[in-house]
């Protein structure tokens, strides 16, 4: 015999019954979450850097690293994911576990510039990704090698003009502040320059060393004793401002391209839907170790400007430069997608 089928009236009784059940689960959950974000961290936490061992933003991370695992009182672990103009190490933190244990260390290549310039990215900086805080702002420096005939931007010109395509011009990547200040170069200059890719700046200032790059743009990190051992040599600051390490050396504005920029920011990301509990905690952990002033003169030092700040302030920044980099980018004529 069939059994009858149930009234409208009676499905909607087991609905209101089963809603009870249901919020209870929800409820549980998110008290478990919550205890789980009150509690962290309980186990080391991996920290994704974009670009190789050794060169300036490493140097940074792992001082940073060091600081915060005191802090936190867990380690934090430098893992280098070098490769693609820093996009695969953003891509690893994008698409990592949101539970605080995956966190990136990324400057504005991957993120501000990538997005403007790349037409295919693994990750989506609006979608995949929360900042946590900018932890500061980094003055870069164009360098050449020894044996090119050019000391200063205009010469630098002067050069290209006589030989256009010829003059070389180090980069890590498409989407990267080193490509970037390539293409603006060029630009700006109104020449044309042979744009060679490397893995990292340790790379990258190999080749000017030997000889066998003329120009790249790099942290003043690594520049610093290379330029101060006369290695290399220091054509200018990355930027409209003279560089902190080197006050003697003329800007870009000085040495007439008033709205060159190509320094960089430098910052902590995490998986979006990372509980907010653990973003606060990484975020005040942050502002903890920018405090310190042992820390603020090891950056400074390093030509940092050092930052921290809220995590709201972090993403306000990141949209304008964003947008800034867009306009750049577009009034120098430079492809963007």
């Amino acid at each position: 015999m069939t059994e009858p089928k149930p009234s409208k009236m009676q499905k909607i009784h087991a609905r209101r019954r089963a809603l009870p059940r249901l919020l209870g689960g929800l409820v549980l959950a998110t008290a478990g979450a919550l205890a789980s974000a009150q509690g962290y961290p309980t186990k080391p936490i991996m920290m994704a850097v974009s670009y190789a061992a050794g060169g300036g933003t490493d140097v940074v991370a792992r001082t940073l690293a060091t600081e915060m695992a005191k802090v936190l009182g867990q380690p934090v672990v430098v893992e280098n994911r070098v490769g693609a103009g820093g996009t695969l190490a953003v891509a690893h933190v994008a698409k990592s576990a949101p539970d605080g244990y995956s966190i990136g260390w990324f400057t504005g290549g991957p993120i501000v510039l990538a997005p403007i310039t790349e037409k295919s990215l693994p990750y989506d900086v609006g979608r995949d990704l929360i900042p946590v805080s900018m932890v500061q702002i980094t003055d870069q420096v164009i360098v050449g090698r020894l044996g090119m005939k050019a000391n200063t931007v205009q010469e630098v010109v002067a050069l290209a003009k006589a030989s256009p395509g010829q003059v070389s011009f180090a980069h890590t990547g498409f989407g990267t502040a080193q490509l970037l200040a390539a293409v603006m170069l060029e630009n700006m200059g109104n020449v044309e320059m042979l744009k060679v890719p490397y893995k990292g700046e340790i790379n990258m200032l190999a080749d000017i060393m030997g000889d066998r790059v003329d120009l790249g743009l790099v942290s003043v990190t690594s520049a610093d004793a290379l330029v101060k051992g006369g290695k290399i040599k220091l054509i200018s600051s990355g930027g409209p401002k003279r560089a902190f390490l080197f006050p003697n050396v003329a800007s870009m504005s000085e040495q007439g391209f008033p709205i060159y920029d190509a320094n960089s920011h430098m910052g902590i990301y995490v998986p979006t839907g990372t509980p907010p509990d653990v973003v606060n905690k990484l975020n005040a952990a942050v502002a903890a170790v920018v405090r310190l002033p042992a820390v603020r003169e090891r950056l400074q030092s390093m030509g940092g400007t050092p930052v921290g700040g809220t995590q709201a302030e972090f993403a306000a920044f990141i949209k304008m430069d964003s947008s800034r980099a867009a306009q750049m980018l577009k009034a120098t004529g430079a492809p963007v997608k």
